[in-house]
């Protein structure tokens, strides 16, 4: 199990870079949407509670074609950024509420499919938006996300204690949560400092980091909330030892939006 899961991650790492940086940003975003939009919209299907297979593809495809359109139509949106960022948040408030994990009561799945939409369309938008300004804004911010993950697997290890959030996501506990954040604020900072494009101060960087990585957890919460209203374990076995695309890219689309944002703001680039 253990050698599957490397064996995948260095897989998806190493298409990863070379979509990154050896791609022009029309291959990147081909490339990326067939990952998020449309397979990521099949996943996600699937969570909203579509059951047949025709009707998961069908929304994974009409999905992915209203990226490209709105991409086209709109190189640089900053309205659709704010949207999701928004959603995040409104997101994140409600998880906030400890008896959301025990409500019975699901959103219908037509609320579900739209929530869902707009979360995978301005991720792929901002991944795409990014990856054109500069590749390496795009790995500073695997960075954030992968320390903040690996500092939460260890810290959790390690430390354990009260759950982050039970009724949601059991194995996740406050140390983790900590050793999370405190992962992100450390590493960030030095990686803003050695890649080049990037355009933050080490402080800039180091309190980017801190709201990013609370906003990360927020996303994996989301995904997980939403697979155990549904009773699934993993969003599909797509990745082998991973699961699904979602459960990779959960903490990633939610602090997407967030990080391009802050990325066209200090580069005086949002459209007014």
């Amino acid at each position: 199990m253990l050698r599957t899961r490397v064996v995948t991650a260095l897989v998806i790492f190493a298409i990863g870079l070379i979509g990154l940086f050896a791609l022009p940003t029309t291959g990147f975003a081909i490339l990326a949407g067939a990952v998020l939009p449309l397979l990521g919209g099949w996943e996600a299907a699937r969570l909203a509670g579509i059951d047949h297979p025709a009707g998961r593809w069908i929304f994974g495809i009409a999905l992915a074609l209203t990226a490209f359109l709105i991409y086209w139509a709109a190189p640089a949106p900053d309205w659709l950024l704010a949207a999701g960022c928004g959603l995040w948040l409104i997101n994140l408030a409600w998880l906030s509420v400890p008896a959301r994990g025990r409500s019975p009561k699901a959103p219908i799945i037509a609320f579900k499919l739209a929530v869902l939409a707009l979360v995978l369309l301005v991720a792929w938008l901002a991944l795409v938006q990014l990856q054109a300004l500069s590749p390496w804004l795009v790995l500073l911010l695997f960075v954030i996300i992968a320390a903040a993950d690996t500092g939460a697997y260890f810290s959790g290890r390690h430390f354990g204690g009260a759950r982050l959030a039970p009724t949601i996501s059991p194995g996740k506990t406050r140390a983790g949560a900590l050793g999370g954040l405190a992962a992100a604020i450390i590493l960030t900072p030095l990686a803003a400092q050695i890649l080049p494009d990037i355009p933050f101060s080490a402080l800039v960087a180091m309190l980017l980091a801190f709201l990013l990585a609370l906003i990360s957890i927020g996303g994996d919460l989301f995904i997980s909330l939403l697979k155990r209203q549904r009773g699934l374990k993993d969003t599909s076995s797509l990745l082998p030892g991973h699961g699904g695309i979602l459960d990779r890219f959960d903490s990633m689309s939610a602090v997407l939006p967030f990080f391009t944002l802050a990325v066209l703001y200090e580069a005086g680039l949002l459209i007014s």
